[in-house]
Parts: C-alpha cells; structure tokens; sequence
C-alpha cells in the first residue's frame, strides 16, 4: 500500500494506491480550487489490463500565476504598512506557486488512461508504485489446485 500527500497546501490529506497480484486499487480525494475536498475518486484497475505506466512531469499556469501575483501583492503590502498581511500573501502565494509544479503517474489500459497527479515532492512515491506494478505483471499468478483449497479447511 502507498500513501503520498494529493496537495502542498492540504499535505495531511492522504491518496492511496494499492497494488496486489490481481488488480491497481486506488482512492484518491479530489480538490476544488487547490484546497475544498469534493469527492473521492476510487479505481480498480485489473493488472492484467495494463499495457503500460508512465510518469511525466506537469506544470499548471494558474497555480503558478496566482502565486506569483501573491508574491507580489505580499511584498507591495509588506513595504508599506501591512506588514502581516504581506508575509502571509508571499507565505500562501508560495505555497501556491510550488503546488504548480505535479508529477503524474500515466496508467494505459485497453479502456482509456487512468491519471494520479501527486506534488513534485512526491514523485518517489509514484516510481515505487510504477516498480511495483512492472514486478507484479512480471510475477506468475499462483496456481491453485481444485482440492487444495479443501485440504486447507
């Protein structure tokens, strides 16, 4: 089981990802507007349909620009008389401009593309679940005997 942080901004709420012989089970929570919790989107992939995985680097603009613009509203309020309020702006406008920068897990499948966007600080997290993915297609699935599963009872 994996778990990484979806966001900068809410870094104590946690996706999921499972990986098990059969099936890519995921639960990740989605945001609105960076930081509202609004749904929970769960996935079962079946392993044998994967044909490939891919993890890419991804930029989004308005993220990036609205922190800029914090920056700088923040540091235009921090030279004149607003002190606290310039620090928190350039403290949150940070927050957000780094939150800009994602690393995505691409899984393909025969249906279509199932996507898991994580902050930039958690891409290792991705690599172990693209490893764990590759070395489980890689393993057989064990064979059960028809009796066997009475001998255990």
């Amino acid at each position: 089981m994996f778990n990484f942080s979806i966001s900068w901004l809410i870094f104590w709420m946690k996706g999921r990802v499972e990986v098990d012989n059969q099936s890519v089970r995921s639960r990740i929570p989605r945001l609105l507007l960076w930081v509202f919790p609004y749904a929970l989107i769960s996935k079962d992939i079946a392993l044998s349909d994967i044909k490939s995985t891919s993890i890419k680097g991804k930029n989004q603009f308005f993220p990036l620009l609205l922190g800029l613009i914090l920056i700088v509203l923040g540091a235009l309020s921090a030279m004149n008389k607003g002190l606290a309020i310039g620090i928190l702006a350039i403290i949150i406008g940070l927050i957000l401009g780094i939150a800009g920068f994602k690393a995505r897990l691409t899984i393909e499948t025969a249906t279509g593309r199932f996507n898991i966007d994580v902050p930039a600080s958690q891409k290792e997290v991705l690599f172990k679940i693209e490893r764990e993915i590759q070395n489980r297609q890689k393993q057989p699935e064990p064979k059960i005997k028809e009796n066997q599963v009475l001998e255990e009872l």
